[in-house]
């Protein structure tokens, strides 16, 4: 039997050699390795080099096309790290004929002026390959440090990459770098693996996936998205590009979250989020064509708008966003699941998305505060889906949105009572910030960190001990909302331990961000037990209103 696949041992310069354009499928993931894996490779080469010895570094899949060029199956992350390797040895190296024999393991230069496509050994996913060619494979590109990664993942794992490379060459004299090169040239071996065809390829590259570094949850999916579509190569190609874009938008770790998402919208809630039964789930549902073109574009929008912060309802925009950044503060992240799937049903509607997630933020920090067990807490949020994906009225008075009497009597009992958990502690305290007269709404990203105005830990002789009676009731207060004001994270270390008084010249003098909740302290001269007992009462008044009062106005 001849299954058309060829397996030989050759020389990794033969795969790099001139005439070899290399590129990836469409079912291939971006670059991935870390920091670890580039300092492993380096340190087996350095090692090879010192003992002129021969080195191993695996099987390169590859499946020639029609057009000659071969499409990498398996082998992405080392030839690209060893081709960024290359050129940072290119780079520092300052005889021009040895820059341009490193350089024919990269490219040719004059075809490169051409612009030709053969002038390039590797070719990445049209998300990475701009970033690819200008920071890496061009000559001198690894010296340029204005270069920007933008919000790319992957280009700023290979920024960071790249800086490591450059950073453990510079330390090496020429000689030893020349020799690092001599043994990529010369003594680095591979097995080189040739597949037929595309379908072959991807058989290939499903079973290479089962073994070594775990692909991402959403190159998980993609393929067997593209697998069970069918489709031919450049439909494949052209689909795998808008799924690069997607991952581009949102990152790895937010694609995977927002399949997850999916999945639940689309079947049973699961406490994991593997994604393992994502096609058995969603694509015995609806068509991957219908998915892939109609659906998914809808739920990366919908995810990026939560993830971001940035609402597109026009006149009620800020309103949407502050209700958002509410959310996102929160410890738990079950609300995502409705929120998606209200977005993607509602895109249109500014004033009734405005009622949703104001209602929305108040119940999800019901959930937080009240609902402890997380099996009620996550039953609770798929009934919410469920009401949203039903098309049923959401702001009745039964809905699964509102909060009976007896809901608001224990939040307010959990309001006055300790935070120890810093996430929570955090979520409540920024969002009594926005509930004062003059406070604002504060994302999750920007510096606001929660400062104990009774620190959480007195020393023995310290002021507090004076005016503070020792011990349980100490640490009873310390942790209630009532001894909570929000600084900068540099004014939060400054203040520490110090007392009343010290502590309000580095909350108002040190010229730190002044948030609501810290601006009721100015006028303050004492901090007491009393003084603590009676501010939580009132904050707690000032957040149930919020949240009672005007909003079932």
């Amino acid at each position: 039997m001849d299954s058309g696949i060829r397996a030989r041992e050759c020389g990794l310069a033969d795969i790099l050699a001139p005439g070899m354009v290399l590129r990836m499928p469409p079912y291939q993931r971006s670059y991935s390795w870390e920091e670890g894996e580039v300092r492993e490779l380096v340190n087996d080469l350095q090692h090879a080099t010192d003992e002129m010895r021969f080195h191993f570094i695996g099987a390169i899949v590859l499946v020639q096309m029609e057009d000659d060029t071969f499409l990498v199956v398996d082998g992405q992350q080392r030839l690209t790290t060893i081709t960024m390797l290359l050129s940072v040895l290119r780079d520092l190296e300052p005889d021009e004929s040895r820059k341009a024999l490193i350089h024919a393991l990269i490219g040719d230069p004059d075809r490169a002026m051409l612009g030709e496509k053969a002038a390039w050994r590797l070719t990445l996913n049209h998300v990475d390959n701009p970033y690819f060619r200008e920071a890496v494979q061009e000559y001198d590109a690894t010296l340029r440090k204005e270069l920007e990664t933008g919000d790319s993942d992957n280009h700023k794992r290979m920024r960071k990459n790249l800086d490591l490379l450059k950073t453990k060459l510079e330390q090496m004299t020429l000689a030893m770098r020349r020799g690092l090169y001599e043994t990529i040239r010369d003594r680095l071996v591979v097995v080189r693996v040739t597949v037929p065809d595309w379908n072959g390829g991807y058989d290939v590259f499903r079973v290479l996936n089962t073994r070594g570094k775990a692909p991402s949850s959403h190159d998980i999916v993609k393929t067997e998205i593209l697998q069970r579509a069918g489709f031919s190569v450049d439909e494949a190609s052209k689909h795998a590009r808008q799924w690069l874009d997607h991952e581009s938008a949102l990152g790895g770790a937010g694609l995977d979250e927002l399949l997850s998402i999916v999945r639940q919208i689309f079947g049973k809630a699961s406490k994991q989020k593997s994604v393992k039964d994502f096609a058995k789930i969603v694509l015995s549902k609806v068509e991957p064509l219908t998915f892939l073109d109609e659906q998914l574009p809808r739920y990366v929008e919908a995810f990026r708008i939560i993830q971001k912060g940035t609402p597109t309802f026009d006149a009620h925009n800020e309103q949407i966003k502050t209700a958002i950044n509410h959310l996102r503060l929160i410890d738990h992240a079950l609300w995502r699941v409705p929120a998606v799937a209200y977005l993607y049903r509602n895109q249109t509607d500014g004033e009734d998305a405005l009622r949703f997630f104001t209602r929305l933020e108040r119940f999800a920090y019901a959930m937080m505060l009240h609902v402890t067990n997380s099996d009620a807490r996550q039953r609770q949020y798929r009934r919410l889906t469920q009401e949203i994906l039903s098309g049923k009225p959401l702001f009745e008075r039964n809905g699964q949105l509102e909060l009976s009497r007896e809901d608001q009597k224990k939040i307010r009992e959990r309001l006055t009572g300790r935070f120890s958990n810093f996430s929570q502690r955090r979520a409540v305290a920024l969002r009594l910030n926005a509930a004062l007269e003059s406070g604002e709404a504060v994302a999750p990203e920007e510096d606001a960190t929660v400062e104990h105005v009774l620190p959480k830990s007195v020393p023995e002789d310290s002021f507090w001990n004076t005016v503070w009676p020792k011990g349980t009731i100490q640490r009873e207060l310390c942790e209630t909302v009532g001894n909570f004001v929000i600084v900068p994270q540099h004014i939060n270390r400054a203040a520490d331990r110090h007392d009343f008084r010290e502590k309000k010249t580095y909350f108002f003098e040190k010229g730190g961000r002044v948030f609501a909740l810290t601006e009721d302290l100015r006028n303050r001269n004492t901090w007491t037990a009393e003084d603590v007992r009676a501010r939580t009462e009132q904050l707690v008044n000032i957040l149930m209103e919020a949240w009672f009062g005007e909003a079932d106005g």
